[in-house]
């Protein structure tokens, strides 16, 4: 998902994935030192007027040394 460029958020990476292992995900591709981006965005609900959702997404130049690196191919 962040290889084609999307920005992704939880109920984005469960629905694709059957998974609620974003976090997880995340961290990983952060150790394998992927520098994946993190966008906090204010969402509010009525129990938790404070509540921050975070969102994810690679460059698309790191997109486009992958797919150099990998022969066009991901």
């Amino acid at each position: 998902m962040l290889m084609n460029g999307r920005l992704i958020d939880h109920p984005d990476f469960q629905d694709v994935t059957q998974s609620w292992r974003l976090g997880a995900v995340i961290f990983t591709l952060r150790a394998l030192g992927w520098p994946v981006e993190t966008i906090e965005v204010p969402s509010p609900t009525e129990h938790s007027p404070d509540r921050v959702i975070a969102l994810y997404r690679l460059d698309g130049k790191f997109t486009a040394q992958a797919l150099a690196m990998n022969g066009g191919a991901v």
